[in-house]
């Protein structure tokens, strides 16, 4: 028989960057979702602008505007745990006011007494000093600290937080790619087609990209299909890119997780300038290059066997190289090793809260 305090449905409220249009952030948040699901817990996923959402699949599962302070205040009134969900949100490089943001949060909800908790959370870069010691201080009373990859603990562990204390799984928009689109069929194409998602960060000019992608494409005369994940900063750049083009070419915007996964399945190759194209690549077993915008994907790269760019190698030289290298799929045993550790993350979870794992409410 259950202990009585596990057989009280905890309540959560998510927080992450969820509702600004980043495909990244979306699959981030159906995975939450879906892992949830498992639990026996009601949550409240913090967005922007809820009512853009679809009715939840999960009938346990809510909305609250996060740009609105009485309902988050209601919200975390009301919760028994605040959990950071998923992502990059603790880092200063590209705003201090995200970690600010989330981190206040958190803060703010250790001070009422609400348990709080890191989930499969990316950290930094972090370049202040106030930034860390509010992680410190935001972390250390934090009843389960997980997080997504080596680097962030060790991140952690520079700000004062008990690597101990840290278990590393990985990236839930990953583990949630590959539990629901592993074993789906690529999508049907005529001819080669080379699968590419640009993103200005890597470093290149519009007409390296272009080149790159032209001699990737002219050996097979495959199509490029340019897909656009981050709208607000890659899509004007993408389109630059397209222009330069030599090789034929299509424009893919604001594509679901299955429409990605069956892209890349049907793919000679994969060029990903996004963590998350790169791993829509891994769940779809693509061969794949990776873009290094940032040592984030090049991990991901490490672990799951594709190469990465720099770019400060020239566009012929990195063509010849893609070219040339073997670029196995990810092989079985990688992607059953992720999906254990998404498992392992929700049981860890279950645990913190006193909740049975195995048993949704």
């Amino acid at each position: 028989m259950r202990e009585e305090a596990a057989s009280v449905v905890k309540r959560l409220l998510v927080i992450g960057y969820y509702g600004f249009g980043n495909f990244g952030d979306e699959l981030i948040l159906s995975g939450v979702q879906a892992e949830l699901a498992s639990l026996p817990c009601a949550a409240t996923f913090a967005v922007h602008n809820p009512r853009q959402y679809a009715p939840l699949l999960c009938p346990r599962h809510d909305l609250v505007d996060r740009g609105d302070a009485n309902a988050m205040n209601d919200a975390v009134r009301r919760c028994d745990a605040v959990m950071l969900g998923g992502g990059g949100l603790v880092q200063d490089a590209s705003s201090w006011r995200s970690s600010l943001y989330y981190l206040g949060i958190m803060r703010w909800a250790a001070l009422r007494k609400r348990t709080t908790i890191s989930y499969a959370q990316g950290i930094g870069p972090l370049t202040r000093s106030w930034t860390r010691r509010l992680v410190r201080r935001a972390f250390e009373p934090m009843a389960c600290v997980d997080v997504r990859d080596e680097a962030s603990r060790a991140l952690l562990a520079e700000c004062g937080i008990d690597p101990a204390r840290v278990t590393v799984s990985c990236d839930v928009g990953l583990t949630y790619l590959i539990n629901e689109y592993a074993a789906r069929p690529a999508l049907p194409v005529q001819g080669p087609h080379i699968a590419a998602c640009l993103n200005p960060r890597f470093g290149w000019t519009a007409q390296q990209t272009a080149r790159f992608l032209g001699l990737l494409a002219a050996p097979s005369g495959a199509t490029v299909d340019l897909v656009v994940l981050f709208p607000d900063s890659d899509f004007d750049y993408t389109l630059a890119v397209r222009e330069c083009l030599g090789a034929p070419s299509t424009l893919v915007q604001a594509p679901t997780a299955e429409l990605l996964a069956g892209l890349c399945a049907a793919s000679r190759m994969t060029v990903a300038g996004r963590y998350h194209m790169a791993a829509a690549a891994v769940a779809a077993r693509a061969r794949t290059v990776g873009l290094a915008y940032d040592p984030k994907l090049v991990q991901l790269g490490a672990s799951c066997g594709f190469p990465s760019i720099s770019a400060s190698v020239p566009p012929e030289r990195a063509a010849e190289a893609a070219l040339s290298a073997s670029m196995e799929p990810a092989p079985n045993a990688v992607l059953s090793a992720m999906k254990t550790a998404g498992a392992q993350r929700v049981a860890r979870l279950a645990a913190a809260l006193n909740m049975d794992s195995n048993e949704p409410a």
